[in-house]
C-alpha cells in the first residue's frame, strides 16, 4: 500500500477472530510507534505497555464497562493485544507541560494504527476505556509503569475479518476557515 492509501483506507476496527498478533507483526508496530514525533524530542517521556495477558485484559475491559454504566459493554472489543500508551505527568524543568503528554500519545497510537492498517491487523484507538480506568488503582499498579507516567491512551490490535479499502474522504468532514 502507498502512504495515501494507508490513509485513506484505515478505519476503527472493532471485532477480533481472537487470534493473537505475530512476533513480527508487533516488532512492526513497536517500531512505528517509535518512530512517531514527540514534543521537544523527549522521548524519554514517553512509555508503552503491551498487554497480552487476557486475564489484566479482561479485568480493564470489565472496570472499564463498569464505569461507563453498561457490564454487557467491551470497551476493548475482545482484542487478543492492547499497547497502553503512557507519559510522564511532570517535566522538572517545566512543570506546565499542558496537552504535551496527549498530544505525543494520541501521535504514537496513530502511528500504529496506520502500521496496523498497513498490515491488515485490526486496530482501534482506545481513549475511553483507559480514562475509564484511570481511577482504578490497583489495575494501574498491575500496569507497573514508571513513576510520574499516567496511562494516556491505547490501541486495540488483533487479526480480524475486516478488510481495508480506499474509501472516499469528504473534504468538509471537519470545519475550517481559511485567512488568505
Amino acid at each position: 500500500m502507498n502512504t495515501f492509501d494507508t490513509l485513506f483506507s484505515r478505519r476503527s476496527v472493532r471485532s477480533y477472530t481472537g487470534e493473537q498478533i505475530t512476533a513480527e507483526e508487533l516488532e512492526v508496530i513497536l517500531k512505528s510507534a517509535n518512530a512517531a514525533p514527540i514534543g521537544l524530542g523527549k522521548y524519554e517521556n514517553m512509555h508503552l505497555t503491551v498487554i497480552q495477558n487476557p486475564e489484566l485484559l479482561n479485568k480493564i475491559d470489565v472496570a472499564a464497562a463498569e464505569v461507563f454504566g453498561d457490564p454487557n459493554r467491551h470497551p476493548l472489543y475482545n482484542a487478543p493485544t492492547l499497547i497502553l500508551v503512557s507519559s510522564r505527568t511532570s517535566d522538572p524543568n517545566n512543570k506546565s507541560l499542558g496537552n504535551i503528554p496527549f498530544s505525543n500519545a494520541a501521535i504514537v497510537v496513530h502511528n500504529m494504527v496506520l502500521a496496523a492498517t498497513e498490515l491488515g491487523l485490526g486496530a482501534c484507538h482506545i481513549w475511553g476505556a483507559i480514562a475509564a480506568i484511570s481511577n482504578k488503582q490497583d489495575i494501574i499498579e498491575e500496569l507497573n509503569l514508571p513513576e510520574n507516567f499516567v496511562p494516556c491512551c491505547a490501541v486495540s490490535l488483533g487479526k480480524t475479518d475486516k478488510t481495508y479499502s480506499v474509501r472516499e474522504i469528504p473534504l468538509d468532514r471537519i470545519t475550517r476557515n481559511e485567512i488568505l
